[in-house]
């Protein structure tokens, strides 16, 4: 699963990169390229930007220090996916989705000591992003869903296997009480029945 996860990291930086290459290459700072467009109305234009700082231009022109927490959250991402301790396919999946989006953004602060940017959402103001924004955004989203939700399982289960252990503790309680019941309930026959024979033995005497 590694070998698989590290072949799905180079194809998705191999196309964060080359998409950036199209877009240094034919479309000047600051043009417009392509709009796509619904009933007249705008929703995604190809913009190029550029952004010296992390999303909303946070930590603008701290380079070295954005390229430093670049570095360790994809070695801590790496370490993850290396460490195998999780099993599920979709959550490596996940994990190599961030580490690609990083190195991709990283690869942009190393070469042009800023990011390339150019998805601009037309319908809403917000910040001009790119492929490798997306990989990160989809691989945390998807890997909290699938992680809360395996938790969510695992406590279901662990309930289940509790309330388990407590109904066959219960039955057992309520059979040893059924059980000395009918113990109790033999004696006091067998009391009975010695009584009633003792008292016809005395009346065959007294004839």
């Amino acid at each position: 699963m590694i070998f698989i996860s590290l072949i799905l990291v180079v194809l998705l930086v191999l196309t964060d990169q080359a998409i950036k290459y199209f877009v240094i290459s034919d479309i000047d700072l600051y043009e417009t390229f392509y709009t796509f467009k619904i009933g007249g109305h705008d929703l995604f234009s190809i913009t190029h930007v550029r952004n010296k700082g992390a999303a909303w231009s946070i930590l603008e022109g701290k380079t070295v220090l954005l390229i430093v927490i670049a570095a360790i959250a994809i070695f801590l991402v790496l370490f993850l996916i290396a460490s195998g301790r999780f099993k599920l396919k979709f959550e490596v999946v996940m994990l190599s989705f961030i580490m690609a989006g990083g190195i991709g953004n990283l690869i942009d602060r190393i070469k042009y000591k800023e990011v390339i940017d150019y998805i601009r959402t037309d319908f809403l103001d917000f910040p001009i992003f790119n492929f490798a924004d997306i990989c990160v955004v989809v691989g945390a989203i998807g890997f909290c869903i699938s992680y809360l939700f395996i938790e969510t399982i695992k406590n279901r289960k662990k309930r289940a296997v509790v309330l388990g252990a407590l109904g066959d503790t219960e039955s057992e309680v309520v059979n040893s009480n059924e059980v000395d019941i009918l113990t109790e309930l033999s004696a006091v026959s067998d009391e009975e029945t010695i009584v009633s024979e003792n008292s016809e033995d005395n009346k065959n005497e007294k004839s």
